[in-house]
């Protein structure tokens, strides 16, 4: 049995603990309200740019071609960007969409394919080059402060590398924020951005692509027309690549949100079990030192009736 002295430092030293859990839990909530606030701002932007984009390509029929909109003719090289956080301590946010990605990848190579993955942010570049896959390391500490900039430096490179014909296809690996309890991890298509590049039978090309976000967003197909000047051509030329850029800068809003949300609830659960610990070690100790107590009232009775 422990003695006095060993239960006393061992409450310390959970204490302590729950004291680093509990200002982590705070500083994670402080840090959550401002990443959902930027997250949840960016997405009015996001469903009116894509309403816009498949109002104009439906409007400009099948007939208009973009790169964006096009299967490559590569179909062995598969491109996934994967965004993790930095920092652990998150429960359960990275290891979950790290090993939802490695199921997707594993697939695509049982498929013959060529994986490479782009990776943001420590905790899924460790988790993959421990494991032998392709890795290329974007950026690691990453600030909010950031993302725009990023945003655009991976569009930019994405567009130059699909007209290069450097891969088949491109996957988005992150987590959604939903809300503070719910962050799943998703693994989508994003480029090319065309209903009709996963193999379905869906309908192809800029009409396709146009119910295919319309559908997603819940909106029926408008049936209005509306005159574009210059033409659609030339509307979806300067779309499209904003479209690009506003899909992965929402990607990293709501990879840090999710983040701090995950951060929140783990350093609460720990706070939570310290303070139970805590409970218990104190229970132990009084029974210790009542049994100390008993056991010289026992010996001093013992003694006088010995005298």
């Amino acid at each position: 049995m422990a003695s006095l002295r060993d239960i006393r430092r061992r409450i310390a030293s959970v204490k302590n603990t729950r004291q680093i859990t509990r200002a982590m839990k705070l500083v994670a909530g402080a840090k959550l309200r401002r990443a959902t606030d930027a997250a949840l701002a960016a997405k009015p932007y996001q469903d009116t740019l894509a309403r816009v984009l498949a109002r104009v390509a439906a409007a400009a029929g099948d007939s208009v071609e973009h790169p964006l909109l096009t299967a490559p003719d590569n179909d062995t090289d598969v491109l996934v960007v994967l965004m993790t956080s930095d920092r652990g301590l998150c429960g359960g946010f990275n290891n979950q969409l790290a090993k939802r990605t490695q199921e997707e990848i594993d697939r695509l190579i049982a498929e013959g394919r060529k994986v490479r993955i782009l990776g943001y942010g420590k905790k899924g570049i460790g988790y993959f080059t421990k494991r032998g896959y392709d890795v290329e390391t974007v950026a690691i500490d990453i600030h909010p402060s950031t993302y725009e900039d990023l945003s655009r430096q991976l569009a930019d490179r994405l567009v130059a590398a699909l007209q290069a014909d450097e891969f088949s296809r491109v996957m988005l690996a992150y987590n959604e924020y939903r809300n503070a309890m719910s962050q799943p991890p998703m693994f989508q298509q994003l480029l090319p951005m065309s209903s009709g590049a996963a193999g379905d039978d869906e309908p192809t090309g800029p009409a396709g692509e146009a119910e295919a976000m319309l559908e997603k967003l819940g909106t029926p197909m408008p049936s209005t027309e509306y005159l574009y000047e210059p033409n659609g051509q030339y509307i979806l030329d300067r779309l499209l690549p904003m479209a690009l850029q506003g899909r992965i800068l929402q990607a990293f809003l709501e990879t840090q949100a999710g983040e701090q949300a995950a951060r929140m609830t783990a350093m609460d659960n720990a706070t939570r079990n310290a303070g139970e610990i805590i409970d218990s070690l104190t229970l132990a100790y009084n029974r210790a030192r009542q049994a100390a107590i008993t056991t010289e009232l026992t010996e001093i009775v013992s003694g006088a009736e010995a005298l």
